[in-house]
């Protein structure tokens, strides 16, 4: 896909890759720019995932938008992080990406209410 915006990069990636491929396999080709682009399958997306990842990223950018009105450096680890929604599924979709919050907020514990 990034073959249109930078070709000798993503042909020498390609080139590297390829020498992991079979004989006959039909991504076996020449040159990158020989192949054509994925088809987009919609079984493979997962919404529930997705809701999950677009929540977790609101409170990642609503924690940094905190700290930087409070003046708090992320270089200071917070003790905790309160995370509050009516709904417990959305607090269970937080638990489980936990801990890239805990990463990105540069905190020690989170509290579910």
């Amino acid at each position: 896909m990034i073959s249109p915006i930078t070709p000798f990069l993503s042909e020498h990636i390609f080139q590297n890759l390829k020498n992991g491929l079979a004989e006959d396999s039909p991504l076996n080709v020449a040159s990158i720019h020989f192949t054509q682009m994925p088809n987009y399958d919609p079984k493979l997306l997962n919404e529930k995932i997705e809701e999950t990842v677009k929540r977790m990223q609101n409170a990642i950018e609503t924690g940094r938008l905190i700290r930087d009105k409070t003046m708090i450096s992320m270089k200071y680890p917070l003790m905790r992080v309160v995370l509050v929604d009516a709904d417990s599924q959305v607090l269970e979709g937080y638990r489980t990406v936990q801990k890239y919050i805990m990463e990105e907020l540069n905190c020690l514990n989170i509290e579910y209410k």
